[in-house]
């Protein structure tokens, strides 16, 4: 289908927009408290100081360095992509006209075509650019359909708390210096049963949020 290709062709890993100027004045306090934060631990730990600088710095360039030609070039791109997606939406509203009947991208059930528009308008909102491509009445099939996404226990339980980059900061330098540093007996089975007690705990924690998008 045009309209799943479309999506998937969004290139995530490019995005790297100029947050001064499109993203929303939570991420740019996150970004203020992980630097904060950051330094703090790099004080409390001066055996760890050069790798928390060193992720201070790597995050401040992933976050603040862009080019604005490409960024621009990317921006008019997905207008042409969230068109579409506009035009598969309507196309859809008037196969089931039936007041109070719905339908998602691909028909009357949610697929994974679903699942990966609503995780890019879910991250367009989240940089504070939602208003640009379907706000003010622009795009109205796309607004309503992400006010529908929201909704959904599913969406809610995965995505509910996706906006804390603190601990995506931290915890990879975390568990990368431990393994570096700790002795060989000790410290290798203090690291494995960490880490299988983390990944256990994330396993619940999956196997609790994903009811799957029923």
């Amino acid at each position: 289908m045009p309209t799943r290709m479309a999506v998937s062709s969004i290139r995530r890993s490019r995005w790297t927009p100029t947050y001064q100027a499109y993203a929303a004045t939570s991420i740019r306090a996150q970004v203020g408290n992980t630097q904060t934060e950051l330094k703090k631990l790099a004080e409390q730990n001066p055996e760890l100081k050069d790798a928390y600088i060193a992720k201070q710095r790597r995050l401040k360039s992933k976050l603040f360095d862009h080019d604005n030609m490409n960024l621009k070039k990317l921006l008019d791109e997905l207008e042409s992509v969230m068109d579409q997606v506009e035009t598969e939406l309507q196309r859809r509203a008037e196969e089931t006209p039936e007041e109070g009947s719905s339908s998602w991208l691909c028909g009357d059930f949610f697929s994974l075509a679903d699942v990966s528009l609503a995780v890019t308008l879910h991250r367009l909102k989240f940089l504070g650019l939602s208003r640009r491509y379907w706000g003010n009445g622009n795009r109205a099939n796309v607004e309503t359909y992400y006010e529908r996404v929201v909704e959904r226990p599913a969406f809610r339980k995965v995505l509910g708390h996706v906006n804390n980059i603190l601990i995506s900061a931290v915890l990879p330098v975390a568990f990368r210096l431990a393994k570096r540093n700790a002795p060989i007996i000790v410290g290798t089975t203090l690291l494995i049963g960490a880490l299988g007690g983390a990944t256990y705990l994330a396993f619940l924690c999956m196997k609790k949020r994903l009811t799957f998008f029923s």
